[in-house]
């Protein structure tokens, strides 16, 4: 009734459909199937007793823990309430009307939503046939871009070499890579910080680190351009992380072993996947992420998705151009891709 006329066409983000503890197969929304360690569990408990004081703004601990785990300075890192905050500080402090943002035409959904909230246009490019990104396409672009890296939902990774070149061409403007999925195999652009003053790379906790329901998000470039965005977080939402959160990011980074460890586990059970897949006449990509795309042979992925349901597993499907022929299927444990296995043979029969 009140809201502003400017908003009121907003786009809204559609998550994956919500099923918790109902005894549904979760293979539709990226987290992991790993709890978190014992030591993040202890440090929220640890920290719950203390929520009639401010957390710490500027989340020193768990900056100086990170930079210490990836040999970076305490400068160099800033954390945030999700990656997707760090995204939407970093879109309101190098994008507007006049200064637009290059990305691909399939990817990470939320880009849109955070330029429509503030008017920001989008240059999409497209992506090739083969559902990569060509680098050459962003080579002295001129424009603020962004992308993820491994790509979703293709699950593809654009080599550092290539990242640079489009960082090398653009010197004037931002290049953000998010990371979101790197420590599923892919290579990281972290190293093109201390090259690059324009290479501001994202990454989270909610996937490898087993945190997607505590919210954090961290991110790496040079001392200034974290200065730049911290005058953005300044101004908008100064005390985002909470001391639970602070204190459980520390002790995942303290435990990361237990982390990495599960990463090979869950790159194990893609393989396998990935296999089963092909076996069954399905299209799958090379997916250095934490989930693969897939395109079933034999019958519409739409229809699949259903009855995938129907058996209890939960997968992500759209109806979009060029991508609705496929399916987007989280890793999950090797018992639950065994599931998916068994659901599939059900359907189409064992191949």
């Amino acid at each position: 009734m009140f809201l502003l006329e400017k908003h009121r066409s907003l786009p809204a983000y559609t998550p994956g459909d919500h099923e918790e503890g109902d005894g549904f197969i979760r293979l539709n929304t990226n987290e992991s199937p790993y709890p978190p360690s014992p030591g993040v569990k202890a440090a929220i408990a640890g920290e719950a007793g203390k929520l009639g004081y401010y957390n710490d703004p500027d989340c020193t601990a768990l900056r100086e823990a990170l930079a210490g785990l990836y040999g970076v300075k305490p400068a160099q890192v800033i954390a945030t309430n999700g990656s997707d905050e760090l995204l939407y500080f970093a879109f309101l402090a190098f994008a507007d009307e006049t200064h637009p943002i290059a990305l691909p035409d399939i990817t990470y959904g939320y880009y849109d939503l955070f330029a429509a909230a503030h008017g920001i246009p989008l240059v999409k490019v497209p992506l090739k046939a083969d559902f990569t990104i060509d680098y050459r396409d962003y080579l002295g672009i001129g424009k603020t871009i962004v992308f993820p890296n491994p790509n979703a939902p293709t699950g593809y990774v654009m080599p550092a070499e290539q990242v640079a070149e489009i960082a090398k061409s653009n010197p004037e403007n931002v290049i953000i890579v998010d990371e979101a999925y790197v420590d599923f195999g892919a290579e990281t652009c972290l190293p093109l910080i201390e090259e690059y003053p324009n290479v501001l790379i994202v990454r989270t906790f909610s996937k490898s680190r087993s945190m997607a329901g505590a919210r954090l998000g961290y991110g790496f470039a040079c001392e200034s351009l974290i200065a730049e965005i911290e005058t953005i977080r300044n101004a908008i939402n100064l005390y985002s992380v909470n001391r639970m959160t602070q204190a459980a990011g520390v002790a995942a980074v303290k435990e990361n072993d237990y982390y990495m460890a599960n990463c090979r586990r869950i790159i194990e059970a893609r393989e396998y996947t990935t296999r089963m897949l092909h076996e069954q006449g399905f299209e799958v990509l090379d997916s250095k992420a934490n989930f693969v795309f897939a395109k079933p042979k034999a019958m519409a992925a739409g229809v699949l998705a259903a009855q995938l349901r129907e058996r209890g597993i939960l997968v992500r499907h759209w109806e979009k151009d060029r991508i609705r022929d496929y399916l987007r299927i989280t890793i999950g444990s090797m018992q639950e891709m065994q599931a998916l296995e068994c659901a599939i043979e059900m359907i189409f029969g064992r191949a």
